[in-house]
């Protein structure tokens, strides 16, 4: 999973960034230097089954992050200063890290001019591509590529329009079409309203005030004190967790960001557990057993037989995979199981 973290400049972006990976980026730096970083997936059921088997490895779900500096601050008028987007398009989600901790901030204002320049951007893909496309079927007869014509330019009218292109509802069909031109309009977007530590205990009513940006499968937000999240990140277990108890916090903020990132990509977490490694692989929701063997090894969705599964919280209970099966929750799943989030599963295939 890929991340693509956005903001204005002094919005916290690079706060965020640090909080999230553990790094110590320069903040308030403003050139045009681009900022990796691929973490673990912080998860406590992963936790939990490592404690229980004691493997010789432990192996956590990653996300790469990428601090991105393309947005100028000039909405509209952002014209040719676009072009190091490019690596944000590769991304495959992207984090809005808007201002909502200086006296003088402005979040609503601000989210729309970064909206504004996403969509400038579309709208220059488009526009280059259009006549490109018409040439070519004109020349070739590829008239295969009509449908992607179609779709492109009711995605200009959309941008034309001042509008993101999710909003205009697009079907998987339609999206594949244009998936090669990875419309930043279309990436499922978290917002971030970034408040300053006075604020904290103001946390359900700002997060109450934002709600209405929420749109199913396309957008969330989230509100976090980046300034704190940075410092939490830099320090050791022990002080964190003093840290945590101090500010009445169960868990770094962060964290259930990073959670959210995977619900907006509809994707779930099932685990493989045992004394030679415990680990958690991503998967898209909806999959099938073979799918997530595949995602193991593909010699595993190839040579699928069954999969045997146990639910997270059965598997914690029963410890072993006689108690579970004496219990009768250990269930033997064929290719049509469709994979739910937290499950424990054991691959038996033959190739």
């Amino acid at each position: 999973m890929k991340l693509g973290i956005i903001g204005l400049p002094q919005s916290g972006k690079t706060t965020l960034f640090n909080a999230a990976s553990g790094q110590q980026e320069t903040v308030g730096d403003y050139s045009k230097a681009v900022h990796r970083a691929v973490i673990k997936v912080p998860d406590r059921r992963l936790d939990v089954l490592s404690d229980m088997h004691q493997p010789k490895k432990t192996t956590y779900a990653e996300i790469e992050f990428l601090d991105a500096s393309a947005f100028t601050g000039k909405g509209k008028k952002a014209g040719g200063d676009l072009d190091s987007m490019h690596d944000l398009r590769l991304m495959d989600a992207v984090v809005i890290v808007v201002d909502a901790y200086n006296l003088n901030a402005d979040p609503e204002r601000d989210l729309h001019t970064l909206i504004d320049e996403m969509v400038l951007s579309d709208l220059m893909i488009i526009e280059n591509n259009i006549d490109k496309l018409e040439r070519t079927i004109k020349l070739t007869g590829h008239k295969e590529r009509a449908r992607e014509l179609e779709i492109l330019k009711k995605c200009l009218e959309t941008l034309n329009d001042e509008k993101m292109l999710m909003e205009i509802g697009l079907s998987e069909e339609d999206q594949k079409e244009v998936r090669g031109y990875a419309f930043l309009t279309l990436k499922p977007q978290l917002i971030v309203f970034n408040i300053s530590e006075d604020k904290l205990s103001e946390y359900k009513t700002i997060y109450a005030g934002y709600e209405k940006y929420c749109r199913e499968g396309m957008r969330d937000i989230s509100v976090i004190c980046g300034k704190i999240e940075m410092e939490l990140a830099a320090l050791d277990d022990d002080d964190r967790a003093e840290f945590l108890k101090e500010l009445n916090i169960e868990r770094p903020v962060v964290e259930k960001f990073i959670r959210k990132s995977f619900g907006l990509l509809g994707l779930i977490t099932f685990f493989t557990a045992g004394p030679p490694e415990c680990r958690a692989w991503m998967l898209r929701r909806g999959s099938t057993a073979p799918k997530a063997a595949g995602t193991v090894h593909t010699d595993f969705e190839r040579g699928f037989i069954r999969a045997e599964v146990a639910s997270y919280d059965d598997y914690v209970e029963y410890k072993t995979l006689p108690a579970l099966k004496a219990a009768a929750k250990l269930h033997v799943e064929g290719k049509d199981y469709v994979v739910q989030d937290g499950d424990v599963i054991l691959f038996r295939f033959n190739i």
